[in-house]
């Protein structure tokens, strides 16, 4: 890894960890400052989507500021609000300080889609690699981080998570301002006026539009088992948070592996769209695989965990190998943009598709799980549209 990559992961990686400790905080909290007369459930629930909702409507304009004042500005000022959503989470006492906590967390979250326009810039060369180092380093913020994020709350408090977040999003910050050139594109985009869902790359560049279906597809459905899969293993197979743990760590482990090294190895020996297919095939018959678990002869740990294999080595090569074919098509002086789109359909994805897979789950505790490993088989049928425009982009 150059220096400058080797910055934004480790910047990354000092974020993501402060998110993930909330992981296993937040709900808690909140329960224990919301009144006891208002709807908890919906409360907190409003509460974890405003990150998202404002996630979706800034960050592709937190992109194509990007495009047009440089990275580095751009990345430092999220990084900062990220920061200051710690730093409120670690003072907050009632309701609305978690709030803003939340909706600062989303004004910052764009830094991750400022990183990957960063590392897109370095060129064709090596590009699925860099994305998946990125991943990589994401996914481990995202490991470490709710242990660690327990114990802090376990022995020091619920705030203490905040100020410790905080000081590792400082950290970063100071590596980024240290490392990285304040780039420029060679020809940066003019300001224009924009709705508050910004979709003009898309008009402009009609190729990307089959490849951001693929990734919509794929995100909200897996955003639909949100909050469901402890529910699952609970009630199939009397699982609690010991066996949560063990699952969810294998998986992420596993994530992490692919996304760092499995990516960089294929590139260039394997055509991303036909990476992009076996992908979502494996992410989808993990997906199926969880509820069906309890009618196989072999022990439930052993299905489930052969399944989160199948979901961690989809997911672990999907997400950099999508958001390289879509950096492909976009111009060097809009991947700001097209990266801040691309994490604003995500977060649109993880606003809507928690209630869906709720309702479902309420309903027949597999249907979210088979709806998801259906929809990602049908994003398999979706990419080789993609393919014959990948050809005419590469020629």
């Amino acid at each position: 890894m150059t220096r400058k990559e080797t910055a934004l992961n480790l910047a990354v990686f000092a974020d993501l960890f402060g998110f993930g400790m909330l992981i296993a905080d937040f709900q808690i909290r909140a329960e224990e400052v919301i009144p006891r007369q208002w709807p908890v459930g919906a409360v907190i629930g409003i509460m974890l989507a405003s990150t998202f909702v404002t996630q979706t409507i800034v960050s592709p304009r937190w992109g194509s500021l990007s495009d047009r004042a440089g990275r580095k500005s751009v990345f430092i000022a999220c990084t900062i609000l990220s920061a200051a959503a710690m730093l409120v989470y670690g003072f907050a006492f009632e309701v609305w300080g978690l709030l803003i906590s939340r909706i600062l967390a989303g004004l910052g979250g764009a830094n991750v889609a400022i990183a990957q326009a960063c590392l897109t810039d370095e060129g064709e060369e090596g590009r699925s690699g860099r994305l998946g180092r990125l991943g990589a380093f994401l996914s481990a913020g995202l490991i470490i981080g709710p242990p660690i994020g327990g114990f802090l709350s376990h022995h020091f408090g619920h705030g203490m998570l905040g100020f410790v977040g905080a000081g590792a999003s400082l950290l970063g910050l100071a590596l980024v301002a240290w490392t990285l050139p304040n780039d420029r594109p060679k020809s940066p985009m003019k300001a224009r006026s924009v709705g508050i869902f910004d979709f003009q790359i898309l008009k402009d560049f009609p190729d990307l539009r089959p490849y951001v279906l693929v990734a919509v597809v794929a995100w909200f459905s897996l955003a639909t088992l949100e909050g469901t899969f402890g529910r699952l293993i609970q009630k199939l197979f009397s699982y609690g948070s010991q066996e949560f743990g063990i699952i969810f760590g294998y998986e992420s482990a596993l994530g992490l592996v692919v996304s760092g090294v499995l990516v960089g190895w294929l590139a260039g020996r394997l055509r991303e769209t036909v990476q992009l297919r076996y992908a979502y095939l494996a992410q989808g018959v993990g997906l199926a695989l969880n509820p069906v678990a309890v009618m196989l002869p072999i022990p439930a740990m052993v299905s489930l965990l052969f399944a989160s294999t199948l979901y961690a080595i989809g997911s672990g090569i999907a997400n950099p190998v999508i958001n390289t074919l879509c950096s492909r098509i976009a111009p060097e002086n809009r991947q700001g943009e097209l990266f801040g789109l691309m994490q604003g359909t995500r977060s649109l994805g993880f606003v809507l598709g928690p209630v869906l897979g709720g309702i479902l789950f309420d309903w027949r505790p597999a249907a979210p799980y088979l709806l998801a490993g259906g929809v990602c088989l049908l994003a398999t049928f979706l990419v080789p549209r993609a393919q014959r425009i990948d050809s005419q982009t590469a020629a």
